[in-house]
Formats: structure tokens, C-alpha cells, sequence
């Protein structure tokens, strides 16, 4: 999965998805020959919040799925609300690092049940 964390990279999901899918997606060699085996990724992505509320929970739960989280340093376009102590950039970069530790570290059972979060889930 492609996870750019910056709305400036909205298009690099697609972008590698036709570079790599269409160029690697044959079932043949250069040759014509048939390939006795699957050809190819699955690249897929989306820029960070969207992405968030479509597919992560797939990534989170459902499967292994190699991710590639990719941050900003400095927005481009940073916005401060009045009032506020952080820029929209400042709490999109923490959403960029709970995701990626989320995924890479999870909690234990103990610790889900420490937070009086049910069995069943």
C-alpha cells in the first residue's frame, strides 16, 4: 500500500499503480511464453485520512499488506486555526505516526483489556 501522508501526492498511488500494474501485470514472458507462476503486485494507495477510513481497517485486521508510509517534513499550505496551538500539517503528521505504530507494534490482549475494551473484540 502506497500511504502518502501529504495531499500534494494524491496522484503517486495511481501513478505506481499503472507503472508497476500494467508493465509487471502479464501473464506471459517477453517471449509469448505463458509464465507458470502470478506476475505482479498489488499496489493500491491513497493519501492519508482517506485512506484511513476505506482500506486500513483491512491492513490493520484482514491480511498482510506491505505499506509504505511516506511523510512531509513541511506542508506546503500549512493552516493554523484561531486558537489552536498546532497546524492542520502538525495533526496530520500525528495521525501519519499512530497509524504506522499502530500497525507495526498492535496492542496485546492484556493491554485491550486494561482499557475495558470487550472479548469480543
Amino acid at each position: 500500500a502506497i500511504l502518502p501522508y501529504c495531499q500534494a501526492l494524491e496522484k503517486l498511488a495511481p501513478h505506481i499503480q499503472q507503472l508497476s500494474m500494467e508493465s509487471n501485470g502479464k501473464g506471459v514472458s517477453i517471449e509469448g511464453v505463458p509464465l507458470s507462476f502470478e506476475a505482479g503486485e498489488i499496489d493500491f494507495g491513497e493519501p492519508g485520512t482517506n485512506g484511513q477510513h476505506s482500506f486500513y481497517q483491512l491492513i490493520h485486521q484482514g491480511r498482510v499488506i506491505p505499506c509504505d508510509f511516506i511523510g512531509i517534513i513541511e506542508s506546503q499550505q500549512p493552516v493554523y486555526l484561531k486558537g489552536e496551538v498546532v497546524s492542520n500539517h502538525d495533526e496530520l503528521m500525528c495521525n501519519f505516526f499512530a497509524q504506522a505504530d499502530a500497525l507495526a507494534y498492535g496492542k496485546t490482549q492484556e493491554e485491550l483489556k486494561a482499557e475495558g475494551v470487550p472479548e469480543h473484540l
